[in-house]
């Protein structure tokens, strides 16, 4: 690399792009991959408890002042006398402790497999939009190089030299998609909306770790800016302070679960209070997919599931009723 070249996993405008970028490249497959029994898009695993059970009866059961926990007020029961069929039914026992831990396991599989998805896009697109990060990672021992680029990463320091957009805006997004993967993948937590109750926190705080370990492989883990370009390996001039830098610093490690949750906290809002209402004006799908905009990284997160971007674990959203299955 020439002495004094700038070298950035990522660009500003690159890191916001990404998750609109998916969004658009992928909403004619989710339109037509909604077609045939998985048509209603968010009806399918709910319809049948329409009318049967109040939307989140978890905040409606809870009282002030009533601490008791939930395991000791409900005796779980078996899964199988529930139709297994129906998530949200599941998700919902889950959540009030009605069944038992065997039922309510976290899906390790899916999870696994949509986290990977969300890192081989992240992965993918530096490379394709950075000629360094091309240039280190396919030059060079790659173990050698990898464990010097982590061995130089600055723990000690919290500026990366990153725009301000990549560190406080990228970066939370990124968390905010991470814990998407894993709340959607939790029986426990899937169907909940935003309540102030223990399940609801409880749910979201596991979320949170799940984000800080995404956060810390994303940036020195095996597949990795660190494995992946080399950042942290190279000591770069900073013309702001004239001083020599790796660009890495903690806060990644940092913004990114803490600002995720955040993020994922102000896209609940978002979802309960203004999402909710503007799903009920129209069933175009087009009109749908635009107002996923105001809940950008639920909309991607659903997309790595294969579900539409409107989809939801709590209630029905509904395509129009031609789209809608006989």
């Amino acid at each position: 690399m020439p002495q004094g070249k700038q070298f950035r996993a990522h660009g500003p405008g690159r890191v916001l792009s990404i998750i609109p970028f998916c969004l658009a490249v992928f909403f004619a497959v989710s339109a037509s991959a909604q077609s045939g029994a998985a048509l209603s898009d968010g009806s399918t695993n709910q319809e049948s408890q329409r009318g049967k059970e109040i939307q989140n009866p978890i905040g409606s059961q809870t009282t002030p002042g009533q601490d008791e926990p939930i395991a000791k007020r409900i005796a779980p029961t078996q899964a199988s006398a529930l139709d297994t069929s129906d998530d949200f039914q599941i998700s919902q026992r889950c959540s009030q402790g009605k069944l038992d831990k065997k039922a309510c396991k976290f899906h390790w599989g899916p999870a696994f497999g949509q986290l990977g998805e969300f890192l081989a896009i992240e992965t993918g697109w530096n490379l394709a939009t950075n000629y360094w990060i091309r240039y280190e990672t396919f030059h060079g021992p790659f173990f050698q190089d990898y464990f010097d680029a982590v061995g130089g990463f600055g723990f000690s320091r919290w500026n990366d030299q990153n725009p301000f957009i990549d560190d406080y805006v990228g970066h939370p997004m990124m968390g905010a998609v991470a814990m998407d993967i894993y709340i959607q993948n939790d029986p426990r937590g899937k169907s909940l909306e935003l309540q102030n109750t223990r399940a609801y926190w409880r749910s979201r705080l596991r979320a949170l770790l799940w984000s800080a370990l995404y956060s810390a492989e994303w940036k020195l883990g095996p597949i990795s800016e660190a494995s992946i370009g080399n950042t942290g390996r190279f000591l770069i001039l900073n013309k702001s302070d004239n001083r020599l830098t790796t660009e890495t610093g903690t806060v990644g490690l940092v913004v990114t679960p803490v600002g995720g949750w955040v993020w994922s906290m102000a896209e609940d809002v978002m979802d309960e209070h203004v999402i909710v209402r503007l799903e009920r004006k129209s069933q175009n799908p087009l009109y749908l997919f635009s107002i996923q905009f105001l809940n950008p990284c639920r909309g991607f997160s659903n997309l790595l599931r294969f579900k539409a971007p409107w989809y939801r674990d709590s209630r029905a959203v509904r395509r129009s009723s031609k789209a809608r299955a006989p």
